[in-house]
C-alpha cells in the first residue's frame, strides 16, 4: 500500500521544514557561543592592560626613588 501523492508532498516539505529549524537551532547556538567566547577575550584584554597600567605605575614609581 502506498500513500497518495499529496501525502508524501506534505511529509516532504514537513522533513525540509524540520531540517531547516534544526539548521537555524545549531546556528543560533553556535553565535551565542562565538558571542561568549569574544566577551571572554575582550575581558582578558581588558584585564591585561589593567595589569600593564599597574606595573607601569609601579615600574615609574621604582625609578623615582
Amino acid at each position: 500500500m502506498s500513500l497518495p501523492k499529496f501525502v508524501e508532498e506534505v511529509f516532504t516539505k514537513a522533513d525540509k521544514g524540520l531540517e531547516l529549524f534544526q539548521t537555524m537551532a545549531i546556528m543560533s547556538l553556535n553565535m551565542g557561543n562565538l558571542t561568549i567566547e569574544v566577551n571572554i577575550l575582550k575581558n582578558r584584554l581588558v584585564t591585561g592592560e589593567k595589569d600593564k597600567t599597574m606595573l607601569q605605575e609601579e615600574l615609574d614609581k621604582e625609578r623615582v626613588f
